[in-house]
């Protein structure tokens, strides 16, 4: 019931935008919460995005506005009015203001200054610090909106500290100890503060032993460091130990989504981290797929040339070419499952580099036994076919194949990974044709050898 009543909402709001009602778009979108307009904003037209930009809440718009494609930021920051572009923006926490000036600035370098100039000196002095570092570094990803407090002060004139403080503050679940040359010496909780004594000195209650990440770390890192931790606010300091921010939970989520689908993405041999399905032209799709496709199809070519090398055995006994496509596919799909596996374990650090060995004899053990299970399988299958004489070539050769295309799935991405290279990259549909490959070679080489043939 609930549910309809929200849609009600919002179909209402679409028939003001329709009719141009701009003070009951106004009044309905104090009664919708940003979110649920983000949830249907792909199916607004350009002009009620427009209109609900300008005239909902600063807020409202400005929370709309950071969840936004960067591409999508730097129009909207062209095309609004000055004065709603100055109230966005002094919404916007100084990570989403930066990461929003940085995407206009690829587009309008001119507008990106004009922007700037418009921010007060304290503002524009974080945009540029946060400018300097790499995006996708915790320096990119961090806020300098914390709450710093001094060990020698009181449970008491923090707390009134506090009252002061927090309205700016990003979070303030979490307190930071600093000294006087702003290094990170402790933190407490809220909860700490709280309980305490008003007379006792944060010294007596921090916890000096700080998790923490440096400008440097790799925003996969901080995730990581996150999750392992169970922690929503994490600090930022600089090679000298210094402050400088923190990354909230919020952020992290962004990047666990955005690594999470590059990963997918490559699994796929999509050739696209940051592709956005919805969003793009059927021109970027085929670029996005053709040139991985490109090189698998001649990697492809090679099954043609096996072939042609074993025209004598498949001739000699034609029966074993209508198993082909079952082991292909069988061998295909065993390394996709043991190379999936691999690139997770080594992306949630279950597994390093030094534990080839252990993958290695493991996947020896897994492989043998699907190996028996599946070659089981399909013998019984050739064998009710009627087509004893390959029973065994068929079977024998899709046990082999089961274990080479399980070792191949699991040691390729740590090859790659060795390298320096994304394990990811060792994608579904290359492990695919390295089987069929692989595949056709034991296959008729068992064939060869079993029938004595060719």
């Amino acid at each position: 019931m609930r549910t309809q009543v929200r849609e009600n909402l919002f179909e209402e709001l679409i028939r003001a935008l329709r009719k141009g009602d701009v003070a009951r778009v106004q009044a309905l979108g104090e009664q919708i919460h940003p979110q649920e307009i983000l949830e249907h904003w792909d199916d607004l037209p350009g002009e009620h995005r427009y209109v609900l930009l300008t005239y909902l809440d600063p807020e409202a718009a400005a929370q709309i506005f950071s969840e936004l494609e960067p591409e999508d930021q730097a129009a909207f920051l062209e095309g609004l009015p000055p004065w709603r572009v100055r109230q966005i923006l002094e919404e916007l926490d100084p990570d989403d203001l930066t990461d929003a000036l940085q995407a206009v600035e690829e587009e309008d370098p001119e507008l990106a200054r004009t922007i700037k100039e418009w921010l007060d000196p304290q503002t524009r002095a974080e945009v540029e610090t946060l400018s300097a570092y790499d995006e996708d570094d915790a320096g990119g990803l961090m806020t300098p909106e914390y709450v710093a407090v001094r060990a020698g002060m009181t449970v008491d004139e923090v707390l009134q500290f506090l009252r002061r403080a927090a309205p700016d503050a990003e979070t303030v679940y979490y307190l930071y100890v600093i000294d006087d040359e702003g290094h990170l010496v402790g933190v407490l909780s809220l909860r700490d503060l709280i309980v305490a004594d008003p007379s006792m000195r944060v010294a007596e209650i921090m916890n000096p032993n700080v998790i923490h990440a440096t400008t440097e770390t790799d925003q996969e890192e901080v995730a990581r460091v996150m999750a392992d931790y169970d922690l929503t606010v994490l600090p930022v300091i600089d090679a000298e130990g210094r402050l400088m921010g923190i990354v909230t939970i919020d952020d992290v989520v962004d990047v666990l989504e955005e690594e999470a689908t590059e990963d997918i993405h490559r699994l796929g041999a999509v050739d696209a981290p940051e592709l956005v399905y919805s969003r793009s032209s059927p021109l970027e799709l085929w670029s996005a797929r053709a040139r991985w496709l490109v090189i698998l199809i001649f990697t492809g070519m090679l099954t043609s040339s096996i072939l042609a090398g074993f025209s004598s055995v498949l001739e000699a006994t034609t029966a074993l070419a209508f198993y082909i496509p079952v082991l292909l596919g069988t061998g295909g799909n065993t390394g996709s499952q043991s190379a999936t596996l691999i690139v997770r374990a080594l992306a949630t650090r279950d597994i390093d580099l030094g534990d080839w060995p252990r993958v290695l004899v493991k996947e020896l053990g897994v492989g043998f036994l699907l190996g028996i299970t599946l070659s089981a399988l399909i013998a019984l299958k050739v064998a009710l076919d009627g087509y004893l004489g390959v029973t065994p070539v068929v079977a024998l050769a899709l046990f082999l194949l089961v274990i080479v295309a399980d070792l191949a799935g699991a040691l390729l991405p740590l090859a790659l990974e060795k390298l320096g290279l994304d394990p990811a990259l060792m994608s579904n549909p290359l492990i695919a044709t390295i089987s069929d490959v692989s595949g056709l070679i034991i296959y008729l080489s068992v064939a060869r050898l079993l029938l004595r043939v060719g």
